[in-house]
């Protein structure tokens, strides 16, 4: 009977780690699709070492993220998208760091990361980074509204929620 319950814990630890470690790779694809879409837009920046739970400031989780255009069929004016936002708990997430995004430090802006969201069917994710000049101290808060299919994340809508000035 021990030996039982020994290899059950093995299996569900094997387990925990393989599902840790998937969901690691998910936030990083995410980051990386955030990142391409900005390079082809011709940004250029340096990308903080770890995620920053200061990025979320000034995104409106309480209105699902809508911004001021409540009539047009974006994304962020649907129901499952709003739901999803809404039920959003910035107070459990954590920060971590971000090995395998090459990181830069030779650019005038920097991009701040705000942990990746997920819900809870994995098939919508949130991003949310703050992007700003070292040397104005301007910059603004972008959310990226992605969705995952056929193992593939794609942005859904870029939203700027914020200048900082």
């Amino acid at each position: 009977m021990l030996r039982f319950k020994l290899l059950t814990a093995i299996i569900l630890l094997a387990i925990t780690e393989g599902n840790c470690q998937k969901v690691q790779d998910e936030k990083t694809e995410v980051h990386k699709t955030v990142i391409k879409q900005l390079k082809q837009e011709g940004e250029k920046f340096n990308i903080y070492p770890t995620t920053k739970k200061s990025s979320f400031r000034n995104f409106g989780f309480a209105y699902g993220g809508q911004d001021l255009d409540t009539i047009s069929s974006k994304p962020s004016n649907q129901r499952d998208w709003i739901l999803f936002i809404k039920s959003i708990d910035t107070s459990i997430i954590g920060d971590y760091a971000l090995t395998s995004i090459k990181i830069g430090q030779k650019e005038k802006r920097n991009l701040i990361f705000a942990p990746v969201v997920f819900s809870k069917d994995g098939s919508k994710a949130l991003c949310i980074a703050t992007i700003y000049s070292k040397k104005s101290q301007t910059g603004s808060g972008i959310a990226w509204l992605l969705e995952r299919k056929e193992r593939v994340w794609s942005i859904v809508e870029t939203q700027t929620f914020v200048y900082i000035d």
